[in-house]
């Protein structure tokens, strides 16, 4: 019995050995909680990834900005200037022809009515006389000080001969008082021309002195 019992004293305290191990390995594990719990509650967690920091957006400097929009949009066209070039002024008063300036069909421009006086000419002609010429030099003074008014200059005839001629002596008349403020120094793009031929008579009588007044050319004003 005592033998027994002795060993029995033994299988205990290889029990407790034991025992003893598993407390130790529990306490650790207690520790690496209490070390994680710890972390935790300061606003560390040792598991989790590592945050990704966001570079701050470079902004473009404002005038780099205003540059680069300004390039991107259309340009103006420059503006024709208000005189006539040399070159166009040798050749008007030599009497040369310059392309007739058209009116935009797709947006009609709108004339007004004017004060300046109607230049006359001579049948069948359509050179500008002497005693017609102070008229022009006056509208050219007014075109001069006012370089963004356009003029419509319309030239007419008398009943005499056939339409068609009448239209073209018309035509020759406008062109020709054209040409003579081109000479002078108006920008040939300020000046518009058309033909009514004998459409349009200032006097409807059938005699010299109606005719007289109806082979002329009248000015309308753009502002």
């Amino acid at each position: 019995m005592h033998g027994a019992v002795a060993g029995m004293s033994v299988d205990k305290t290889g029990m407790s050995g034991i025992i003893t191990g598993k407390e130790a390995k529990m306490k650790r594990k207690w520790v690496v909680f209490a070390v994680v719990f710890a972390l935790i509650a300061a606003g560390c967690c040792p598991f989790s990834k590592k945050p990704i920091t966001q570079q701050p957006k470079t902004e473009q400097p404002v005038a780099a900005v205003e540059q680069s929009t300004a390039s991107q949009q259309p340009t103006t066209p420059a503006e024709e200037p208000p005189t006539a070039k040399p070159t166009e002024v040798a050749t008007a008063a030599k009497g040369g022809e310059i392309p007739p300036t058209r009116i935009p069909e797709e947006e009609p421009l709108k004339f007004e009515p004017s004060s300046f006086e109607s230049v006359y000419f001579d049948f069948d002609k359509y050179n500008i006389r002497a005693d017609q010429q102070n008229k022009l030099k006056t509208l050219f003074d007014y075109l001069k000080n006012n370089p963004k008014v356009s003029i419509l200059i319309e030239g007419h005839c008398d009943e005499r001969g056939t339409d068609e001629y009448n239209l073209v002596l018309g035509e020759q008349r406008a062109l020709s008082t054209r040409n003579f403020l081109i000479a002078l120094g108006i920008s040939p793009k300020r000046l518009y021309t058309i033909s009514y031929g004998e459409e349009k008579p200032a006097d409807s009588e059938h005699n010299e002195e109606a005719w007289a007044k109806n082979r002329r050319c009248e000015f309308k004003i753009k502002q």
